[in-house]
């Protein structure tokens, strides 16, 4: 059982150290531990794909992922972008329960920890867990406002 209590530490070590955790107290990441999932990838393995029905949320630990959009007339995939530690992806299959939009492939060696919508949208008489799942949806906001504004500049940007 000491293993597991030192295990739970480090892994608490490290989500306080990802900058997408900050607002979190002790507990509310301890809360997330056991709600979600810690995976780790390896370079080329695909987490999900385009069209896949998956309504779970990633945060990057450590490592990189690449984000691949099908093109429009070819079944080559182009990468639209990369994220890396302390990034995030999949927060619209949380919000608006759509299939994945695009394909995500770890870049190198990866960990994540998966949060399924569940966690984040189920009634509770918590007040750690709708905390928690407040926090998540004000840090969504921001992301989705920051995606939005970057888009209003790519829009305009003379060619």
């Amino acid at each position: 059982m000491q293993g597991s209590a030192d295990e739970e530490e480090k892994k608490l070590k490290i989500l306080k150290a990802v900058h997408f955790f900050k607002p979190f107290t002790d507990d509310e990441l301890k809360a997330l531990l056991e709600n979600g999932r810690w995976l780790r990838y390896n370079y080329g393995d695909i987490l999900f794909r385009e069209g896949d029905r998956d309504d779970s949320f990633y945060i990057i630990l450590k490592g990189s992922v690449q984000v691949m959009k099908k093109m429009v007339v070819s079944t080559l995939k182009k990468t639209i972008g990369v994220l890396k530690a302390g990034q995030c992806f999949g927060e619209m299959s949380v919000i608006r329960g759509e299939s994945r939009s695009a394909d995500v492939a770890a870049a190198e060696e990866t960990y994540v920890l998966k949060v399924d919508a569940d966690t984040l949208q189920k009634d509770s008489d918590s007040l750690l867990l709708r905390s928690v799942q407040f926090k998540f949806y004000k840090i969504f906001c921001g992301i989705l406002a920051e995606r939005l504004n970057h888009a209003d500049s790519e829009l305009v940007k003379p060619y």
